[in-house]
């Protein structure tokens, strides 16, 4: 499988507070079997030559706006799993540096904090794959704090649109990530969209596949199919 035209890969995991109604499972077993699927789904990724991949773990509605039992039970899930991939053989023995963006420093407790940090921490000297996990991201949050950061440094903007555009983006939390190839999502296939402007910064060209599957259904073999559909694709970008 020919992966050279897709570098980067970002996932929006969608489904699965559907899949639990559908199937009668409580919500704490649900994100076990969500991250579990996570970690299906990113070793065939990466087994595919694919060098990043980016998941977008929740979003900062997820973490504000869902009852106070429903976010206890996501941040002990988060604790549980940053903890699993500080140590997990997948990471280690793929040399996958594991990075988190998003508000999650602000908005999770100082235990799931740490967790997220060792896991950072333990993979920090890999350069060979990089996972960007989102954890209260929301891209339009990432825009606005970017401004802010860009007029507070650069007070008297550049003249040039496409000057301003990148400046603008060498302020964002995913700025330094190269553009995305290719967004995948999970549960949406009645409803096609992207939501939350999801890294906006990085997907002025970037295609997308709505597969018929919730989250935790989609199989290690689906995803090879979507990314030889993919590479089929002709992209024309514009020309």
């Amino acid at each position: 499988m020919n992966t050279s035209l897709l570098h980067h890969l970002a996932i929006i995991p969608d489904g699965n507070r559907r899949w639990a109604r559908q199937h009668a499972i409580q919500a704490s077993k649900l994100y076990e079997k969500g991250t579990d699927k996570t970690l299906e789904i990113i070793e065939a990724a990466f087994q595919a030559h694919i060098g990043y991949v980016t998941i977008w773990a929740s979003s900062y509605a997820n973490l504000t706006d869902r009852t106070k039992n429903a976010v206890d039970t996501l941040e002990r899930m988060y604790e549980k799993k940053f903890l699993e991939l500080a140590t997990h053989p997948l990471i280690h023995e793929n040399k996958i540096h594991i990075e988190v963006i998003g508000e999650w420093r602000e908005l999770l407790k100082p235990a799931t904090i740490q967790a997220a940090q060792g896991a950072i921490e333990a993979t920090k000297d890999y350069t060979e794959r990089l996972l960007t996990i989102l954890v209260g991201y929301d891209g339009r949050r990432e825009r606005g704090a970017a401004t802010l950061a860009l007029l507070a440094d650069n007070p008297l903007a550049p003249d040039d649109v496409n000057e301003a555009d990148e400046l603008l983006r060498s302020y964002a939390w995913t700025g330094h990530l190269p553009d995305v190839d290719l967004i995948l999502r999970t549960g949406a296939w009645k409803d096609p969209h992207n939501s939350a402007s999801f890294l906006s910064f990085l997907n002025s060209e970037t295609q997308f596949s709505f597969p018929e599957v919730l989250w935790p259904d989609l199989s290690a073999r689906q995803l090879k199919d979507i990314i030889n559909e993919f590479i089929a694709r002709e992209r024309r970008l514009g020309k």
